[in-house]
C-alpha cells in the first residue's frame, strides 16, 4: 500500500495482517473466506472496506 500508506495503517497491524476488525469484500465474497488481501480482481469487481461495529 505504498500509494497510501496512512489508508493502510488502518487496514493492516504491525504484522502486515488484515486488523481482526475490518472487512474487506470483493462483490458479495468476503476476502477472508478466499486468498485474504491477496485476492485477484478483474475489471469492474466492487471492493468495499467495511469496519465491524459492536456494542451493546
Amino acid at each position: 500500500m505504498d500509494r497510501s500508506p496512512d489508508l493502510a495503517d488502518n487496514l493492516y497491524n504491525e504484522d502486515d495482517e488484515l486488523r481482526q476488525f475490518v472487512n474487506v469484500h470483493v462483490g458479495d465474497e468476503d476476502v477472508r473466506s478466499g486468498d485474504g488481501v491477496r485476492t485477484t480482481l478483474e475489471a469492474g469487481d466492487e471492493i468495499s472496506i467495511v469496519p465491524s461495529i459492536a456494542g451493546g
